[in-house]
């Protein structure tokens, strides 16, 4: 089997990349810059069964590898970012992925695909999970971007029958995430520097997590059925079970990392505001994936490669 990985320079693309090597699929790994650091420490950059496709069209990467199967987690996912220069978000995860889509949709024999959205679409969620069948509330430049590719995808698939299916994934975390944005890898960051983790809002927002190899095997599983009826064409939340505010993630981070006594530091800067962005994974459930993870064990395995990685 022949996998292409887009995105694969990123911090899910590396160890999607990883694990299909390791288990001897022959993966082209497309990026637009040279390989991260992840990507390079994971020993990817010299692995016999990785092929780097530097470059960033990567409809002509469909076109020349004739992939099997593909995982389209390319795009730009600095929100704050995004909020600057909103032309170069829609460009690279809206037109790229209906880009890639057609590309899809000219092979002989089009490759199963997954498209990695997000379930940030949603907005804010209050006291109940989102589910696939609740309406999109994307209103920032990051968030529309993914809600118009995920469209996209799911027209190409109906409209073409293509196997392609989409997974608004979650908060994912794990070893080597080094972006300080998001809440894990921000808390992580800040012991790891002999600081404490500063927290907003009273600390009081809610977020679910999902370990990086379950998200992994999210992935796989959406890819190994992406032409079944009920797949072909739906959407599925890839998100952790079990909610949390993000005084409880530095609590549990601060106690696995040998710092039990120590506090974070919570400001109040959002009064009577409490963000709370949560999905179901139940859909997926359904179908027979299911997060094996917990926070306290995805903690413990950053805690074990912190030198490594």
């Amino acid at each position: 089997m022949t996998a292409l990985v887009t995105g694969a320079s990123g911090f899910v693309g590396a160890w999607l990349v990883a694990a299909l090597a390791a288990e001897g699929t022959t993966v082209t790994a497309q990026m637009r810059a040279a390989p991260s650091a992840l990507f390079v420490k994971l020993g990817l950059t010299n692995h016999p069964g990785v092929t780097l496709a530097p470059e960033a069209d990567v409809a002509a990467v469909v076109a020349r590898v004739q992939p099997s199967v593909v995982y389209h987690l390319a795009g730009f996912s600095q929100i704050g970012a995004a909020m600057k220069d909103p032309l170069t978000v829609f460009e690279a995860n809206t037109r790229t992925t209906w880009l890639l889509l057609d590309a899809l949709r000219q092979m002989p024999a089009p490759a199963r695909c997954v498209v990695a959205s997000t379930d940030s679409i949603y907005g804010e969620t209050g006291g109940t999970p989102a589910t696939e069948d609740d309406p999109p509330r994307a209103t920032g430049p990051y968030e529309a971007s993914k809600q118009m590719a995920d469209l996209a995808a799911r027209s190409f698939a109906r409209t073409y029958g293509l196997p392609v299916t989409v997974a608004r994934m979650g908060n994912v975390y794990g070893p080597g995430d080094s972006n300080g944005a998001r809440i894990v890898p921000g808390v992580i960051n800040a012991i790891r520097a002999g600081g404490v983790p500063q927290l907003r809002g009273g600390g009081r927002a809610v977020r679910s997590l999902l370990f990086v190899q379950d998200c992994i095997a999210g992935l796989r599983f959406l890819a190994d059925r992406a032409g079944e009826d009920g797949v072909r064409g739906e959407v599925f939340n890839l998100s952790g079970d079990t909610p949390m505010t993000t005084l409880e993630i530095a609590r549990k981070a601060l106690a696995a990392f040998g710092r039990p006594g120590d506090a974070p530091h919570i400001t109040e800067d959002a009064p009577g505001e409490t963000s709370v962005k949560v999905s179901s994974n139940a859909r997926l459930r359904g179908l027979g994936w299911a997060p094996v993870w917990t926070f306290e064990a995805g903690l413990a395995e950053i805690h074990r490669q912190w030198d490594r990685l």
